[in-house]
């Protein structure tokens, strides 16, 4: 298994890449008999960059337009057209052929959208049909009382006029901060918070509902996702259970999708993180330099997205890049690592 893992970083020159960004936590501990600060620290490892190990799967685009407007990545369309975003009161959505190098108007909010506040677009799902989207609206002296709400929005994924599908009920939540995860799954668009609940409601309109409410669910990508109490790789639309085994020495921190996982152990202080990847049956087990940031999950079960440092304090990111799995639309990454570790493409 060993073999099959290759570094790769994540770089930024001048225009905006392929998106990742992740916040480093620095540990410390305060023990008693906490090892001295040694003269010489490890060196940290240099990951190749990204497009010398993975070329296919960078796409330079746009940071602004002509007029100052900033452009913003949300999503593969194809292999060849990615879905950006305007960065202004009245949102639009382009098509950005990355061979051509040319723009094409998507869709545009509507013209009230334009004051300040009233139409603030969050996470962004693209579907084979549809794209959907999160909107955090201000309506005065409307229903909402003056009060902040948020609203799913969608439109064709080939262009045309975007609609609400509903308005979110306050205890529904949708905000920027707590959405840990967006998706498009058949006529449904589903979510999922930080605080391991999972959200559903159909584009066509209708009332959300929580998928398995009062269990603690970690979703790695649609419909996979693993319940820390119980151990298991929960199928969401079957409830089909996984039992996660060998993993006593990793429980503190781990992540997985239906074929594997991530995670790490206590890490030896003024040494360089370690991260684990293993199967579900812990059969497979490969150590690698890292960090398992926020403990994400394999995305689609293929990318381990890892910061290197040492277990004392790291810098904060500087670079920001655009990633994508070639051939997988919608897949463009929403987090942003000082490094990660895929396998290779041709496993």
């Amino acid at each position: 298994m060993s073999g099959l893992w290759n570094q790769v970083a994540v770089t930024r020159a001048g225009a905006a890449v392929l998106l990742v960004i992740a916040l480093g936590v620095a540990w410390t501990s305060r023990d008693e008999g906490v090892p001295e600060r040694p003269a010489q620290l490890p060196a940290l490892p240099r990951p190749a960059p990204i497009d010398e190990v993975w070329p296919e799967a960078v796409s330079v685009v746009p940071a602004e337009r002509k007029d100052g407007t900033w452009l913003w990545p949300v999503g593969a369309l194809d292999s060849d057209h990615l879905l950006l975003r305007t960065h202004e009161r009245r949102t639009e959505f382009i098509g950005f052929n990355t061979r051509t190098k040319k723009q094409r108007v998507m869709a545009r909010a509507p013209k009230w959208a334009a004051c300040g506040g009233c139409f603030e677009v969050q996470k962004t799902a693209v579907g084979t049909s549809h794209v959907a989207f999160f909107v955090k609206g201000y309506a005065p002296g409307a229903s909402t009382g003056g009060q902040r709400h948020y609203e799913l929005w969608a439109m064709p994924r080939t262009g045309g006029p975007m609609r609400m599908v509903v308005r979110l009920p306050p205890n529904v939540p949708a905000e920027d901060a707590y959405v840990h995860g967006f998706q498009i799954a058949g006529e449904h668009a589903v979510w999922w918070g930080y605080d391991g609940a999972v959200w559903r409601v159909p584009l066509s309109g209708g009332e959300p509902e929580q998928v398995l409410p009062g269990r603690r669910l970690r979703v790695s990508s649609w419909p996979w996702a693993y319940d820390e109490s119980e151990r298991t790789v929960v199928n969401l639309d079957t409830g089909q259970e996984t039992e996660v085994t060998e993993i006593d020495d990793l429980q503190r921190r781990l992540a997985c999708g239906p074929a594997w996982c991530v995670g790490e152990d206590r890490q030896e202080l003024w040494k360089v993180t370690q991260a684990t990847v293993l199967r579900l049956d812990g059969s497979d087990r490969t150590t690698v330099p890292g960090d398992a940031l926020l403990m994400r999950p394999l995305i689609r079960d293929r990318l381990a997205l890892l910061g290197v440092r040492r277990s004392s304090a790291c810098r904060p990111p500087t670079e920001m890049t655009s990633f994508r799995r070639p051939g997988d639309p919608g897949g463009l990454g929403h987090v942003t690592p000082r490094s990660c570790y895929i396998p290779d493409p041709a496993y």
